[in-house]
């Protein structure tokens, strides 16, 4: 058991693999983590289901599918910021078996600032805007103990993760009323962050199996990211109707790693042996476009809209790696084709107050899973916003995602036993903004 474990480490060290991922039991343990600065629920995938960006007031529910052709229909100088309360609560259970054990994360940020400012032009409309804000929240926790059956026979694991860290968006963006009802817009996205994941694992020798009676794996790995894209957008826009379409450019991601990885055996006669291993490596990533459809209609006072997000994950691949190939296909054979399904309901309250509400069903990118309920992720969110003293947007939005994955521990599993976590979350995210017309 020992030798395999060795083997198992080495691969991880290498790779540089994070364990609290919303991964499944890939060959290659580079697989989740070449995924995982990309596919967040409440980042990447679902940053068009963000209610707080000010875009209702104006009539315009379409604006918040992320798509910059739709800045056109900013006709005064705004400026606006977001606040945001995440609380994140994880229940999970080692190997599927006995009582789940409860892990949770909150934390409190200002991390939206965006303006908007259109253009004197002898014909048409022109906006240009520049915003910052956050895509993706790195906040997980896994707590899990129990028994895991080998060949040689029981012993008790435990488990405790923590990760935190965030990406961040730096956009440039502007859109011009290229024929009459007919817009484009173009964005260019510099992306910025880290990540911090720290675990504990341990093993403990209750039935005199091995040399050793106790055990621990520590884990300590801090990504910095950097990358940049692009989003085209057009659209198409009526009275009652409007219809987009956004094409994002295939992102490619910079990435440097900073690890530390520490084994502790206490021994039965009583002697200690450790070992760390420190590794700094760099790769680049590259993630797949992405098609993003949508439409609002306005019936009476009401609007609806809907959106699709179309993906095809299995373009993922790294490079600068030594192992580039393998990795690669690793990627395409463990991942597929995704396509987020999100529809919104807007309703005015008088003249200054609009509501939103609104649902996203999320597939997971992964090909495989544990049981069926991996496989699709919920978004649910409400929200409204209110004009005060006629230059004043006061918005506030609350969203609830929904979940459930299998976390694996590849250091402790063998080629007969995989050693995994079951895990059910919701995630909250309470959002406050206030917008300015100048």
């Amino acid at each position: 058991m020992n030798t395999i474990r060795k083997f198992l480490s080495l691969v991880i060290l290498i790779l540089s693999v994070s364990g609290t991922l919303p991964a499944q039991f890939f060959s290659d343990a580079m697989s989740p983590e070449a995924l995982r600065p990309f596919w967040v629920i409440n980042g990447f995938g679902s940053a068009n289901f963000s209610l707080q960006h000010n875009a209702l007031i104006a009539g315009d529910i379409s604006s918040t599918q992320n798509n910059p052709a739709f800045l056109v229909n900013t006709t005064r100088p705004k400026a606006s910021f977001s606040s945001n309360y995440l609380k994140q609560v994880y229940q999970s259970a080692l190997m599927d078996r006995g009582s789940d054990k409860k892990a949770e994360s909150a934390s409190f940020h200002t991390d939206y600032f965006g303006f908007a400012y259109p253009v004197n032009v002898y014909q048409g409309n022109l906006v240009l805007a520049v915003s910052y804000e956050p895509s993706a929240y790195y906040n997980s926790a896994l707590k899990s103990s129990g028994t895991v059956t080998f060949t040689a026979g029981d012993v008790e694991e435990e488990m405790d993760i923590k990760e935190s860290g965030t990406m961040n968006t730096l956009r440039f963006a502007g859109a011009v009323e290229f024929l009459p009802n007919l817009n484009v817009g173009l964005s260019l996205n510099f992306f910025n962050g880290n990540r911090s994941y720290e675990s504990v694992k341990s093993e403990t020798d209750l039935n005199n199996l091995y040399t050793y009676s106790q055990f621990y794996y520590l884990e300590a790995i801090k990504p910095e990211y950097n990358g940049f894209n692009l989003d085209l957008g057009m659209t198409y826009q009526s009275e009652n109707f409007k219809f987009g379409l956004r094409l994002s450019a295939p992102l490619k991601m910079h990435i440097y790693e900073r690890s530390e990885f520490t084994e502790d055996y206490y021994y039965d006669n009583s002697t200690v042996w450790d070992t760390t291993e420190y590794y700094d490596i760099e790769y680049s990533s590259r993630y797949p476009w992405e098609i993003a459809p949508n439409f609002a209609v306005k019936i009476g006072s009401i609007t609806l809209g809907a959106d699709l997000i179309v993906r095809n994950w299995q373009d993922i691949e790294v490079d600068q790696l030594t192992n580039d190939e393998e990795i690669n296909r690793d990627l395409y054979w463990n991942l597929r084709r995704t396509t987020d399904i999100g529809i919104s309901l807007a309703i005015p309250l008088g003249r200054t107050i609009s509501t939103r509400f609104a649902y996203r069903r999320v597939p997971s990118p992964y090909a495989e899973f544990m049981n069926d309920a991996e496989e699709i992720n919920h978004l649910l969110g409400a929200g409204f916003e209110t004009i005060l003293l006629k230059s004043l947007i006061l918005g506030c939005s609350y969203q609830r995602v929904v979940g459930n994955r299998a976390v694996p521990h590849p250091y402790f599993s063998t080629a007969e036993t995989t050693v995994y976590s079951s895990q059910s979350f919701t995630n909250d995210r309470l959002s406050i903004s206030l917008a300015i017309l100048l």
